[in-house]
């Protein structure tokens, strides 16, 4: 969390790193599809009203292609080894991918349960699904128009807050400086 929540260029929620995903993974929850739809997330950037609107006709060709119903922008992107590993076996075209019809405030509730039964301190909401793809593609190299793009942001003034939270590319650029002999 941020210290000044006044300042819109910084991220306000809490993210995920590689180790509490994992942890997460690993860990059993109330209801599978809760944990199921949220590793997606993570590993999509899609938000839940595209998850409970995902269908097998969305994903071809290892990549999947549909409308973020906030922005009406498409996300078009190939699918991780672990979101094709979290989906399983293909469905009917026509089928949602992801049976998860009871309302956000149960989903929430299971997720609460499930990141703290992960041990984890940290107030995840589903909409972090988000934010931990958006990190996770910046700190895998991607640049800030190719996440915008990810994501089915209209521009990069909204995933810029994502920059602030990543630390470690201001490292990896530093280290990334040629050293001279003096």
């Amino acid at each position: 969390r941020f210290k000044n929540s006044d300042d819109s260029n910084k991220l306000k929620k809490e993210v995920l790193d590689k180790v509490e995903l994992q942890k997460l993974a690993e860990t059993k929850c109330d209801r599978e599809e809760v944990k199921k739809c949220f590793l997606f997330a993570c590993f999509t950037g899609l938000g839940i009203a595209e998850i409970r609107t995902l269908k097998w006709s969305n994903l071809n060709n290892d990549r999947l292609k549909i409308n973020r119903i906030k922005t009406k922008t498409e996300i078009n992107i190939p699918l991780s080894k672990t979101a094709k590993q979290i989906v399983g076996k293909r469905g009917e075209s026509n089928e949602f991918v992801f049976d998860i019809n009871i309302s956000d405030p149960t989903i929430a509730k299971h997720l609460k349960r499930w990141v703290k039964r992960a041990k984890l301190d940290k107030n995840i909401s589903f909409y972090c699904g988000r934010h931990v793809y958006a990190v996770l593609l910046l700190t895998n190299g991607a640049n800030l128009k190719t996440v915008s793009d990810c994501m089915g942001h209209v521009n990069t003034k909204h995933t810029i807050k994502y920059l602030n939270y990543v630390d470690s590319l201001k490292d990896k650029a530093m280290e990334s400086m040629q050293i001279i002999e003096l």
